[in-house]
């Protein structure tokens, strides 16, 4: 057991034991939904208090790369300089040669994909002489952003006890992406780059596993836990969503497509403005296209309202099969059929202030959608005692999921519940029923 024990504090690092951790930094748990065409907060939690960005911190960086290629101080084929503080820069790293050099296309895509330590590193010195001084230009730009909570201190989101940030800041950041660099922000959608005879692999697995994502940045340090931003559009609407201090990236994953799931269904409810994509302003020099020449990027750049392609043998739009487990993207636009295994209103019936459900789920086994409900039951906050509990079949892409509900409930109730329940670390949706299908409505 000694033993052991030696060995499990050998492999402390001196930057883990130094760690102090900032008073300021209470918690880890936080998320902010937005609408981003009109900016409306669609679901929150902790949204202004402060906490570790980790990578997150990247989206900075990669704005003010963006700006310097426009601006003519960068170009996609400039070489940078391996410089021994990006050599030695703790992994993840892209991976450089010393003495080399990296262009800017490699690292800016090192860091969309692989999310590069070293990458920052590079670019943060190729735009400003020091990393230091980079970090400072950054948190000028936060400033001039309307990011009144955050400074950086490094351009990569390692651990720095005063680097800090809120969820409702990087939601300003993420716009600010799509609004200034839309002829850039399609890179986010790449899920793979070649570098060199290898694979850089995008972290962020909401990219084709949650329908209508199209980026943005994922983040990890023990202090931080688990983050994300991302973005998505259904039905013309876009939204931003942040997700901060995860318990794993598969956790945090299910937690992001239920509150994006919960902030369209009020989106949609509310019938917010639809999105309005960005024309490429008159200072872009490039497009995502010549960041990655081999990538498609059509989808990305086509607006909104004929985003989605139909396939012409089905005229069906194609859906996305989710590889998580605890949620499953929308129903198509078709009506889906359903099997209740519990009393619902009847087809006819106009939905009222009971039209509301909280979903806690959608299952490949019924015993897990029952368990769900059950747990999700006996965690239930007063205000919905009296929800009603249901199990329903729905075929979608030829395969039978199993939805766990609790309905009859009002607007209020069902955002309200759902909000507590997720302190529990239950994960749930809101939506609103607007129509109930049953065996007799076939």
């Amino acid at each position: 057991m000694k033993s052991k024990a030696r060995s499990k504090a050998s492999r402390v690092t001196p930057a883990a034991s130094s760690w102090v951790p900032n008073p300021a930094v209470s918690g880890r748990d936080a998320y902010l939904i937005v609408d981003a065409q009109s900016g409306r907060e669609l679901a929150a939690d902790r949204a202004d208090e402060l906490r570790y960005p980790a990578s997150l911190t990247k989206m900075m960086t990669i704005y003010l790369a963006f700006s310097a290629l426009d601006s003519g101080q960068l170009s996609l084929g400039d070489s940078l300089p391996v410089s021994v503080n990006a050599l030695n820069a703790p992994p993840t790293k892209m991976g450089m040669t010393p003495g080399g050099t990296v262009n800017v296309r490699d690292a800016v895509m090192a860091l969309v994909t692989r999310s590069a330590n070293d990458a920052a590193v590079l670019l943060a010195e190729g735009m400003a002489g020091s990393e230091e001084a980079f970090a400072r230009a950054m948190t000028q730009k936060a400033r001039q952003l309307g990011m009144s909570s955050t400074v950086f201190r490094n351009a990569s989101g390692l651990p720095n006890r005063e680097q800090v940030t809120t969820a409702r800041d990087l939601t300003k950041l993420a716009n600010a992406l799509l609004r200034d660099y839309p002829h850039y922000y399609g890179i986010f959608s790449v899920q793979s780059y070649a570098y060199r005879n290898r694979t850089l692999t995008n972290h962020n697995r909401m990219l084709g596993n949650y329908d209508g994502a199209d980026g943005l940045k994922t983040g990890y340090t023990n202090a931080s836990g688990f983050n994300l931003v991302m973005s998505a559009v259904r039905d013309n609407r876009r939204l931003i969503g942040v997700v901060m201090g995860g318990d794993s990236a598969s956790q945090r994953d299910r937690q992001m497509a239920a509150l994006m799931d919960r902030g369209f269904a009020i989106a949609q409810s509310m019938q917010l403005s639809a999105w309005t994509a960005q024309r490429r302003p008159p200072s872009a020099r490039y497009t995502a296209a010549q960041f990655d020449p081999g990538a498609s990027f059509a989808e990305a750049y086509r607006p909104p309202a004929t985003a989605s392609k139909v396939d012409a043998t089905t005229q069906q739009k194609p859906t996305v099969t989710p590889k998580y487990a605890g949620f499953v993207a929308p129903a198509p636009a078709a009506p889906a059929t359903v099997r209740a295994t519990a009393a619902v209103p009847a087809a006819n019936d106009t939905p009222t202030l009971g039209s509301w459900v909280i979903q806690v789920g959608s299952f490949n086994d019924p015993q897990a959608a029952q368990l769900a409900l059950a747990r999700a039951t006996s965690q239930l906050p007063s205000s919905v005692k009296s929800a009603s509990a249901m199990v329903d079949e729905v075929q979608m892409a030829n395969r039978t999921f199993h939805r766990a509900r609790l309905g009859n409930l009002s607007q209020d109730q069902a955002i309200d519940g759902c909000k507590q329940l997720e302190k529990k670390k239950i994960y749930c949706s809101a939506l609103q029923i607007t129509a109930w299908n049953t065996p007799s409505a076939r």
